[in-house]
């Protein structure tokens, strides 16, 4: 039996399009293995959102390369964004990799594995005309492909795709040529989906698209966000819901009522900003100034005042001056976001900001960014403070020397802290859920002391 390495690079919907590519080779005669030193295939799902993202992935491109030349890897595969974009230029310059596969076409993975296994693929002429015929690339804007995820024994916490794609423009961001104009998934599709994962024992769903607010404006269907959210909670026994992400023209006060009725829908809420002065703002192509965003964020914690806030910032935008970098800071301070994640700005070819002129440099850019992280640390521990002495249901994740590793509704996972648990000696399970007392707040993370095991 053959085995198949993937290494999955980038935000969570590539994470989804990797299970779903395994899911299929899984159906097939093939051994899906973590460690790519001994794989005969290797696929790599790649990332090319922003310069740092396009290096990672041809970091790891190059190290499966030497794998290919010395190890064992007969066929090494690049899938995803990078791909999408950049096949051609991949293939000139990187001549080991077999074969490629873009965004919208990884139900072709298992015909273009066995292309790959069954013709001279090293043959120049038989290579270019298959590409040339063959083409996994370019159609960005078909309907959401639906297919059997492959998700590993005892996970309890996994992403549902919920939509695809965007139209908002903003200025700075090759998204909608990547992965084509905003669509919505059909209801049932997710609903099947819904019901096989709770069968398998998942507890935590995470609803993402990149911009899951406008759900269903594009179907003929009678579902919004609100109402898939209220199905979801009533007709099925996740213990929590989260949402990812919200832009914040997108979030309604039928929403915000809706996640106020439904225990399980965790009251958090990640809204990418991007920034917080009005010029940058509109520069970026955002719709909402700060008056609006700021109306926004005081009604969302009047209404939810236990609701946890996430957002993103872009930093060293072009033309973005020291003033009004201050005037962010100073609005950062104003609106105190429980997690911020700061992203200095990427000059990404094909899209309108870069050729914008006053171009900021890479030195600029990285002081403003530790000036934005600096900030934000003190907010961040100054928010956690209030959860010290209330008990929190925490999903445990993990264990590190004597103690256990958590999430609250609070936190998502991998991108935000972490609850350290004190058992007193009691052995806890590893994806259950406990009733934890908060004793103490560092800047990122809550430790406490566990009480029993939740039930809802």
């Amino acid at each position: 039996m053959k085995t198949v390495h993937m290494t999955t690079l980038g935000c969570d919907k590539n994470t989804i399009d990797s299970e779903m590519m395994l899911g299929l080779i899984a159906e097939k005669n093939y051994d899906i293995i973590d460690d790519p030193k001994a794989a005969d295939i290797i696929i790599v799902n790649t990332c090319c959102f922003i310069q740092s993202a396009k290096e990672q992935s041809i970091d790891f491109i190059l190290e499966y390369v030497d794998y290919k030349n010395s190890g064992l890897c007969q066929l090494l595969i690049v899938a995803g964004c990078m791909a999408e974009r950049y096949h051609q230029e991949l293939a000139a310059e990187i001549p080991e990799v077999d074969g490629f596969l873009g965004v919208g076409h990884f139900d072709n993975i298992l015909e273009l594995i066995t292309y790959l296994e069954t013709t001279d693929h090293n043959d120049q002429q038989i290579n270019e005309k298959y590409r040339n015929e063959n083409q996994f690339f370019g159609d960005i804007d078909k309907e959401i492909i639906e297919a059997r995820r492959y998700i590993r024994e005892g996970t309890v916490s996994t992403f549902v795709r919920i939509s695809e794609g965007c139209d908002h423009g903003c200025t700075y961001c090759v998204i909608p040529k990547i992965r084509g104009k905003y669509r919505s998934r059909r209801s049932r599709e997710i609903f099947n989906e819904l019901q096989n994962l709770q069968e398998r024992g998942i507890t935590e769903i995470i609803l993402i698209g990149q911009d899951i607010a406008p759900y269903g404006k594009d179907l003929d269907e009678d579902f919004d966000l609100p109402k898939l959210l209220e199905k979801i909670a009533t007709e099925f026994d996740f213990t929590w819901i989260r949402m990812m992400y919200l832009y914040p023209e997108g979030i309604t006060d039928k929403l915000l009522t809706t996640v106020k009725q439904h225990p399980a829908i965790c009251q958090y809420f990640d809204i990418p900003l991007q920034h917080l002065n009005d010029t940058v703002l509109k520069r970026m192509g955002r719709k909402m100034n700060f008056a609006q965003i700021s109306a926004l964020i005081h009604k969302i914690r009047t209404t939810l005042p236990e609701a946890v806030l996430r957002t993103s910032i872009i930093t060293g935008f072009p033309g973005e001056t020291a003033d009004q970098h201050d005037d962010l800071i100073k609005k950062i301070k104003l609106l105190p976001f429980d997690h911020l994640g700061v992203f200095k700005y990427s000059q990404e070819e094909n899209t309108p900001a870069a050729e914008f002129e006053n171009q900021i440099s890479e030195d600029e850019k990285e002081k403003r960014y530790n000036e934005i992280m600096i900030t934000q640390q003190a907010i961040s521990h100054a928010n956690k403070q209030r959860f010290i002495g209330k008990t929190l249901p925490v999903l445990i994740e993990g264990m590190e020397e004597d103690t256990y590793l958590g999430r609250f509704y609070g936190d998502a996972p991998e991108i935000d802290g972490t609850v350290f648990v004190d058992s007193n000696d009691t052995p806890l399970t590893i994806g259950n859920f406990y009733s934890v007392k908060i004793v103490n707040a560092l800047e990122y993370d809550l430790i406490g002391d566990i009480e029993n095991e939740f039930t809802k």
